[in-house]
């Protein structure tokens, strides 16, 4: 980058930590801290909410998802404009009526504190997991542009996130996100417009949907029953459901936004932002990779966009075969692009099976040799997450790559520390509030608030370099998600609609619900055997076998887990306290 683009991403996030840490200087309780004295407007939290998603992992993992496939992930937010609806008559109503901290304090009541401690544990394991990857992301940027290794990288943005998330409050976790958006959605169309701009004359738009929709890169729906199949329009409107239901509803990184408004109507618009914005937004951005896909066509393009890897594998003994490779590619890429603009030309049925080949042809090579420099450096290589960071710093203006580099860096600040704060939040008011015997002082429980704080980024932190690299950052959040959102969800769905499930029907049902999860994920199918087999999902599966349930089926399995448990278990008399 140029010296014009670090003073840009300097100020930018010089301001973005100043402008985030000044409202926590103002919270003299946990009310403060936690709540912001529940003050917030409703377009604030709904913007403040779509932040927290459209973080860097959208940037970065969404795009690479897109470009090294299709756009069949947008299946997984079908169902995100029922769920939110759903949410808004249901919960939302019983949280403004209670009035917690936590999504978790109003299972007490009904079901007693095991079942909170348990339900807000599973919570803090979950999100501690999930926030590794979120602090990793913007990490990959910070390894392509410094040129340093990426654990190192993920400890320098740990350390700044942690240290920035201790003296803010979410007051200014709000105030922040919102601001975010507004420099995001800069970044998403000033690079739709520089590819499109940045494409040969003589190639239009339609000739670019022509080229990305012969390759099947258009492709947004699937209606095939397969449950070990990741994206299909039923894993989106049925599986999806339980997870957006289970995300929006019950974890208490979305939640806490909720419980901040300044009233239940409030509550309910800043969902319904979130519920018709998320499938656009998330739209565009996967189309965003596709672009990116159609550009590199007709621009330069690496054998590996992880440039560092380009030099660590030129040993001694292994540096013909990288010459050898690099010098394959660049025909290869040639040969594509002559055959892309004949396809174009003629739209005739050979030459656009003469373009596919060649893409085929191209992509065959980069997947061998990106195996065969995993194999000479002992570690398993994939590029996806460095796609998009790798264009922004080759091919975008100087300036420009400081605003949207600058973007990404703030909004993955954004989606830490609320992460953060939702974690110090279960931590203060659900274990150490609720089981200390002898009550403090407000300046004592928001000193330990901070101290939580700093506890989670640094095992946020720990949990980011032993994670490493991924195939897809956005799948990965997503996955991590699904083994825990389901079961949790079913407990709250026996609060809301089951009045007289005991306390103790609720406890065992959400332990067996994690544990057929567990045991469902464990389940491979071997497609030439025709067989079903227990296997560890820790381990790589075997020759011609894969996972039997794709991950999103997790969490309606663990609701239904859970429910049919407590049904199952003897009823005890209706509960008075707590009825929605």
């Amino acid at each position: 980058m140029s010296w014009i683009d670090w003073v840009i991403l300097g100020s930018f996030l010089t301001y973005t930590i100043w402008d985030g840490t000044r409202g926590g200087k103002q919270a003299k309780t946990i009310t403060d801290y936690f709540l912001a004295n529940r003050s917030m407007p409703w377009w604030a939290m709904g913007l403040s909410v779509m932040a927290t998603q459209a973080s860097a992992i959208t940037f970065i993992g969404t795009t690479g998802q897109a470009f090294t496939s299709d756009m069949r992930f947008i299946q997984i937010y079908l169902s995100m404009p029922f769920a939110m609806i759903l949410l808004s008559v249901t919960l939302i109503p019983f949280y403004h009526k209670l009035k917690n901290f936590s999504a978790y304090e109003v299972l007490e009541d009904r079901f007693g504190l095991k079942t909170r401690l348990l339900t807000s544990g599973l919570f803090l394991i979950s999100r501690g997991l999930a926030l590794g990857t979120i602090i990793a992301a913007p990490a990959y940027v910070l390894s392509l542009l410094l040129h340093i290794s990426l654990p190192i990288t993920i400890l320098i943005m740990g350390f700044i996130a942690t240290i920035y998330t201790m003296f803010g409050g979410i007051s200014g976790v709000i105030r922040t996100d919102v601001k975010q958006m507004s420099i995001m959605f800069f970044g998403i169309f000033f690079s739709l417009f520089w590819i499109l701009n940045q494409l040969p004359g003589s190639v239009s738009i339609g000739d670019t949907l022509y080229l990305a929709g012969s390759l099947d890169k258009l492709k947004t729906v699937d209606f095939s029953w397969d449950f070990s199949n990741k994206y299909t329009v039923w894993s989106g409107f049925i599986a999806g459901l339980f997870l957006m239901l289970s995300y929006f509803g019950t974890d208490q990184s979305q939640v806490q936004r909720y419980l901040t408004a300044k009233s239940q109507t409030d509550a309910q618009q800043s969902l319904l932002v979130s519920a018709f914005a998320k499938i656009p937004l998330q739209f565009t951005i996967l189309f965003l990779g596709v672009l990116l896909y159609v550009f590199f066509i007709f621009n330069p393009m690496p054998l590996s966009f992880r440039t560092a890897d380009n030099s660590s594998v030129q040993t001694e003994e292994r540096l013909k075969e990288f010459a050898d490779a690099e010098s394959s590619f660049a025909a290869l890429a040639k040969l594509r692009q002559e055959s892309a603009l004949k396809a174009i030309e003629t739209r005739s049925k050979t030459d656009q099976a003469a373009f596919v080949a060649a893409d085929k042809a191209l992509q065959d090579l980069k997947k061998l040799e990106m195996n065969r420099r995993a194999e000479v450096l002992q570690t398993d290589l994939n590029d996806t997450n460095y796609i998009f960071p790798f264009f922004i710093i080759s091919y975008l203006p100087i300036g420009v790559i400081g605003i949207i580099i600058s973007a990404i860096f703030a909004a993955a600040l954004s989606s830490i520390d609320s992460e953060l704060n939702a974690l110090s939040t279960c931590s203060i008011v659900d274990w150490y509030y609720r089981l200390h015997e002898t009550k403090k002082t407000d300046a004592h429980y928001l000193k330990s608030s901070k101290t939580a704080t700093l506890f989670w980024g640094i095992l946020a932190t720990i949990s980011a370099i032993a994670l490493g690299e991924t195939k897809s950052i956005i799948e990965l959040v997503n996955q991590i998600g699904s083994y825990f959102y389901g079961s949790i969800l079913g407990v709250f769905i026996l609060l809301l609609f089951f009045k007289r499930v005991s306390g103790n029907a609720a406890f065992v049902g959400l332990i067996l619900g994690m544990i057929v999860v567990f045991l469902a994920d464990s389940i491979f199918y071997n497609h030439v055997t025709d067989s079903y087999f227990f296997h560890s999902t820790f381990i790589t599966s075997p020759e011609n076998s894969g996972k039997a349930f794709a991950f999103l089926w997790l969490n309606p399995l663990g609701a239904a887990t859970v429910v049919l448990t407590g049904l199952i278990y003897p009823s005890s008399q209706k509960s008075d306290k707590l009825v929605a």
